[in-house]
């Protein structure tokens, strides 16, 4: 333990160095968890928008407890509605809150804090505004006492400071779809898609996932959280935890992270006859590292594929770009129903040689040479994207 006047100032200058290049936060993080003898540092944020904890980081964080109290543990934790009373600056000591008779039977405790080796903690609130809350606590070890006069006077001379660089890169601490992908270039997408925290919280629904939850029971958003059908939401949740937990695991994230994964989501309303299926395609969204500290939580990208609500051929972009005529754009958007040239001669009520003459035609001005061609271009309109 060091509280010397030095030690604070050394402090002091690593916070700031840190708020300039935020490669420093670990070494501000590690030098005052060391001066004040503290086992643990945790600063953490809830962004209250979404109602999940968005950020997290620190000082000897174990990686394992700090993904299970993220995920699981953080929604029972009894400090929690203890601390969130309280103003900024103002301290909570858990062992003036909670006896000994209530930590022998608290399944925070029992089930998850004692067992990692944690059991006190002094914590406070940073900020609290509209859009976040900003906690800061020291945490002890099993067998360790608590934080003393002298560590917390060292902490309360420090806050001020702490607190201005918080306030100073607040944006940090919120999820910021700008940041990992435009908002508005989201929206304009035709095809559903959905940004998620790993234990299903909704940061980003577009337009195009707003209609299809309207013409689906196969997924909802209640609470502001995504559920999906029971045989399938356990499955998904347990690989986007696990992914996040390999997030989380070393400096280089492994390939497998950012690999897509699918689920053919199903409905039957006669038992072995599917009435309804729904893909979803979903990856993990990582912030970057830096020094192997991390912080803003990563996010899950949820895309949709509903066979009966895929987007359709831009016929004024098809008529526009290549000087189609009418007919000609009729066969491009049966084609892209899925429709071979026969069954388009005989929905259209025409010969067969007809179509086949209008695809050579479609062929020549699209510059393909085949159908397979000409389904790939139109797949890659522009417009087939946007809305």
């Amino acid at each position: 333990m060091d509280l010397s006047p030095e030690k604070y100032d050394e402090i002091v200058h690593l916070l700031y160095e840190a708020v300039a290049v935020p490669s420093g936060w670990p070494s501000f993080f590690t030098c005052l968890g060391q001066a004040i003898d503290a086992n643990v540092l945790h600063m953490l944020a809830i962004d209250k928008k979404h109602g999940s904890l968005s950020y997290s980081d620190g000082y000897n964080l174990p990686v394992d407890g700090e993904l299970a109290y993220i995920q699981k543990y953080g929604r029972i934790d009894p400090r929690a509605a203890r601390i969130f009373q309280k103003a900024p600056g103002e301290w909570l000591h858990c062992h003036e809150v909670f006896d000994e008779a209530f930590v022998s039977r608290d399944p925070f405790y029992q089930d998850f804090l004692i067992p990692i080796g944690k059991r006190y903690v002094s914590g406070c609130k940073l900020v609290d505004d509209a859009n976040v809350m900003v906690l800061f606590s020291a945490l002890r070890g099993v067998g360790e006492q608590p934080l003393g006069p002298a560590e917390i006077q060292f902490l309360d001379k420090l806050l001020p400071h702490l607190t201005r660089a918080v306030r100073m890169q607040v944006q940090n601490y919120t999820f910021s779809t700008k940041a990992l992908v435009g908002h508005a270039l989201v929206n304009k997408l035709r095809q559903p898609v959905m940004l998620l925290t790993t234990d299903s919280s909704v940061v980003l629904a577009n337009e195009a996932a707003g209609n299809l939850l309207a013409s689906t029971s196969l997924v909802r958003i209640s609470d502001g959280r995504l559920h999906l059908p029971t045989a399938y939401q356990g499955q998904f949740r347990s690989e986007c935890e696990r992914l996040e937990g390999l997030a989380r695991n070393g400096i280089d994230t492994p390939e497998e992270v950012s690999t897509y994964r699918s689920i053919a989501i199903t409905s039957s309303k006669h038992k072995g006859v599917v009435d309804e299926t729904l893909y979803a395609f979903f990856t993990l969204l990582v912030p970057p590292k830096v020094s192997g500290a991390f912080g803003l939580r990563p996010l899950v990208l949820l895309l949709f594929y509903h066979p009966e609500s895929a987007p359709v051929v831009d016929s004024e972009l098809l008529s526009a770009a290549f000087n189609l005529t009418p007919a000609e754009v009729r066969v491009c958007r049966l084609l892209g129903e899925g429709l071979s040239p026969k069954e388009i001669a005989s929905a259209l009520g025409i010969q067969y040689e007809t179509v086949r003459k209008q695809l050579q035609a479609i062929y020549r001005k699209t510059n393909t040479d085949r159908q397979s061609e000409l389904m790939r271009l139109m797949l890659h309109l522009p417009l087939n994207a946007f809305a």
